[in-house]
């Protein structure tokens, strides 16, 4: 288990990396501000965003799957979409330092016993 956590990691350090490259183009370009998790997803599959909200708005979300509750949709608008917002670069990089340290934390488990 401990290596798909490290495996987790890698791929959140790999788009880590490219989203500081991002910033850095950004910012080489004359423009101020930070390349947020959205605008990546948006720019290079705007269709599978597209998708992925249209499944959680229906189908994973209790208030649209469950008309017994009566109430507006909650996880698409506002928690995931508060999360899009987040700078890409700084996002991912805590998202590495987690999965490498959960990948790290069981292998040193295992080893003392």
């Amino acid at each position: 288990m401990g290596r798909v956590f490290i495996t987790f990691g890698l791929i959140f350090f790999g788009l880590s990396a490219f989203s500081i490259y991002l910033d850095v183009v950004l910012h080489l370009n004359g423009n101020v501000g930070y390349t947020q998790i959205g605008q990546i997803w948006y720019k290079y599959s705007p269709n599978s965003l597209q998708i992925a909200e249209a499944i959680v708005s229906r189908y994973i979300d209790p208030c649209s799957s469950l008309e017994i509750l009566n109430c507006s949709g909650f996880v698409w608008h506002p928690v995931i979409s508060t999360f899009l917002i987040f700078p890409s670069g700084l996002t991912f990089g805590i998202l590495t330092i987690f999965f490498i340290y959960l990948g790290t934390k069981k292998r040193r488990i295992n080893k003392i016993n």
